[in-house]
């Protein structure tokens, strides 16, 4: 069933936040998009607020990459294959709220 020969693309091992060195960079933002943070965070914040935003963007990224790759390696998900995730997935809210 396979549609191509690469196996899917991994996020890179090396990836550590906690013990990395932070370097200036220069960004240029929206004024409302500077003034929502800043309303969250002041002013001292700031840098901490878009790191995080960053950092989970990268995140999100890299399991789209591993998406992309698993559905060029196997094929695209059946629709009936969606269905019965979902199905499956409602069944265990159910039974969660019980």
């Amino acid at each position: 069933m396979a549609t191509g020969s690469e196996k899917p693309k991994l996020p890179p091992e090396d990836v550590t936040v906690s013990a990395d060195t932070m370097v200036g960079k220069t960004v240029t933002l929206r004024s409302s998009t500077v003034a929502r943070v800043e309303a969250r965070t002041g002013s001292r914040g700031f840098s901490a607020y878009v790191d995080g935003a960053v950092a989970r963007q990268l995140a999100m990224d890299d399991i789209q990459d591993v998406l992309d790759g698993a559905t060029t390696w196997l094929g695209p998900v059946s629709d009936e294959t969606i269905a019965e995730a979902e199905q499956a997935w409602r069944e265990s809210e159910r039974w969660r709220r019980e």
